[in-house]
């Protein structure tokens, strides 16, 4: 008799422990899933938000940089980095209708207009620096 009694407490426990481990399961699901969602509205909200690995092509040849931008609403901010350029800060950012205008300013090197559209995960465009015009991509880091 006590052999049945503790095995029908046993099974109890069980099935309350499944039942705790599900609900647990249940709400850690629902956690992630807001999560996800969360951070792909974030990510189609700031489409260009981010660092960059980009290449300027200067006649001929292929010069890397980064961009490191900041979205907000309209406005974009944020710096750029090459080893021909140094660092530049970037003012008067605008990105609407999928496009991207903003110049950038160097201590050691003259100012450099960028612009560019948003195809595919990839911005490019043109820039303008020295008198002659260019073309640039960009990758996500």
């Amino acid at each position: 008799m006590t052999s049945k009694l503790f095995l029908i407490v046993a099974a109890v426990l069980i099935s309350i422990s499944g039942a705790g481990c599900a609900a647990v399961a249940a709400h850690h699901n629902a956690l992630l899933a807001q999560h996800f969602q969360a951070d792909a509205a974030t990510q189609s909200a700031e489409p260009i938000s981010g660092d960059w690995n980009v290449t300027f092509h200067v006649h001929e040849t292929k010069t890397p940089a980064t961009f490191a931008l900041k979205l907000d609403g309209v406005n974009v901010s944020g710096t750029v980095y090459s080893d021909h350029t140094g660092p530049g800060t970037i003012r008067d950012g605008k990105w609407a209708d999928g496009k991207l205008r903003f110049t950038v300013d160097f201590k050691r090197h003259e100012s450099i207009v960028v612009t560019g559209v948003l195809q595919d995960g990839k911005l490019s465009g043109e820039f303008q620096t020295e008198g002659f015009t260019d073309k640039w991509e960009a990758v996500k880091k």
